[in-house]
C-alpha cells in the first residue's frame, strides 16, 4: 500500500510544476506573436488552391463540400488527423473534438496552426497545455535558453468537426479514402509535409505515416501521383509497430518528384522556421544546387526570400566543387 501511495505522489504534478509549464507555454506564446506581429492585427488567411488536376471537377455537391468550414482551413484539419493527431468522439460526448501534439521546437508552426489558422476551434490558449519530454526527446539535449517539451492542444467538442470526423473516420478512427482526398488543397499537402514528412541527407523525401494500415498509405501514394504528380511507393521499414503489423513509410521516388512536391508546399509555408522543409541540397551538383537556391529563394512568401538566400549562400561556400550530371 505504501508503494502505491508513494508512486502516486510521484506522478502527480505539485502546483509549483504546473505554475512553471503555464508559464514555459505563455513564454512560448509570447515570442511567436512577437516574431509574427501580422497574424495578430487585422490577419486575412489567403486563399488555398486546389490541385490543377482537379481545379475543372465539380465537386460541390459532394458531402466533404457541405461542411461549413473553409477549405484552407478543411485542408490543415485533415492533414493534421493524418498523423499523430486524433479527431475522436470521447464517449459520453455527441460531438468531435482534436488532439494534436507537436515538439516545442516546432513551436511556432504548431501556434499558427492553433491560435491563427484553426482558432475558431479552441479556446485560445487555454487550450493548449506544455508536457515534458517524454519519448525520442528524452534524448535531446536541451539547449540554451530552451524549453524542450511537447505543446498539446484539445480543441472545443464542435459540430464542424463532427461533420468532419462522419467523413475522414470510421470507426471512430481516421481513414484515408480518396473520395476526400479528391477535396484538398495545396495547404494539405503543406500540412502533412511539415508534420510527417522530411528531406533525408537534405534530398530524399519521406512522409512518415506510419500509424496508417499499408493499404491506406497505398491510397495516398496512389492520390500523390495522380493528383499532384508526384511519384512515391510504400517501403516495408522491416520493423514492427505497436499492434504487431508492419511497419511502412512513404518514400519521395525521385528527385524530380521531390522538387514538384516541394514547389507546392514552399510559396505557403507560413512561418521561417520550417523552411528547412524544403532546403532541398543534391549531392555533388553544383549546378541543380544553384538553381533550386535561386528557385526556392523566390518561391517562399517575400518577407522569407534573404533568409532562405543567406542559407544557401553559406551552403554553396563549402559545397564539394565535383558535379555529377547524372543526379
Amino acid at each position: 500500500m505504501m508503494i502505491k501511495i508513494k508512486f502516486l505522489l510521484h506522478e502527480t504534478p505539485s502546483l509549483e510544476d504546473k505554475e512553471l509549464r503555464v508559464s514555459k507555454k505563455e513564454t512560448l506564446y509570447e515570442q511567436f506573436k512577437q516574431r509574427y506581429p501580422q497574424f495578430f492585427d487585422n490577419y486575412t488567411m489567403p486563399m488555398a488552391s486546389p490541385p490543377l488536376s482537379l481545379q475543372k471537377v465539380n465537386l460541390s455537391a459532394k458531402q466533404m463540400a457541405q461542411i461549413p468550414i473553409p477549405d484552407l482551413q478543411k485542408s490543415v484539419l485533415c492533414g493534421t488527423c493524418l498523423g499523430d493527431s486524433s479527431i475522436r468522439i470521447q464517449p459520453k460526448y455527441k460531438n468531435a473534438r482534436i488532439q494534436s501534439r507537436h515538439s516545442t521546437r516546432q513551436s511556432e508552426w504548431f501556434f499558427w496552426k492553433w491560435t491563427v489558422c484553426l482558432k475558431d476551434y479552441t479556446k485560445g490558449i487555454g487550450s493548449i497545455t506544455f508536457q515534458d519530454p517524454d519519448g525520442y526527446q528524452l534524448k535531446s539535449r536541451e539547449r540554451e535558453d530552451e524549453y524542450l517539451g511537447k505543446l498539446k492542444v484539445s480543441t472545443k467538442a464542435d459540430p464542424r468537426l463532427t461533420a468532419l470526423h462522419s467523413i475522414i473516420c470510421k470507426n471512430n478512427k481516421e481513414s484515408v479514402q480518396r473520395y476526400w482526398l479528391n477535396h484538398m488543397t495545396d495547404y494539405f499537402l503543406m500540412t502533412v509535409w511539415l508534420d510527417d514528412g522530411s528531406l533525408y541527407n537534405d534530398r530524399q523525401g519521406e512522409i512518415c505515416l506510419d500509424s496508417l494500415p499499408h493499404d491506406q498509405q497505398l491510397v495516398f501514394v496512389d492520390y500523390l501521383k495522380k493528383v499532384w504528380g508526384v511519384e512515391a511507393y510504400c517501403k516495408n521499414t522491416n520493423q514492427k509497430m505497436a499492434n504487431g503489423l508492419d511497419r511502412y513509410r512513404i518514400c519521395i521516388k525521385d528527385q524530380e518528384s521531390v522538387l514538384k512536391l516541394l514547389r507546392v508546399v514552399a510559396p505557403i509555408i507560413p512561418v521561417k522556421e520550417m523552411l528547412y522543409k524544403v532546403m532541398f541540397v543534391p549531392i555533388n551538383n553544383t549546378d541543380l544546387l544553384q538553381r533550386w537556391a535561386s528557385e526556392v529563394s523566390e518561391l517562399v512568401l517575400p518577407e522569407f526570400r534573404d533568409y532562405v538566400k543567406e542559407h544557401y549562400k553559406k551552403i554553396l561556400c563549402n559545397y564539394p566543387n565535383k558535379k555529377n550530371n547524372s543526379e
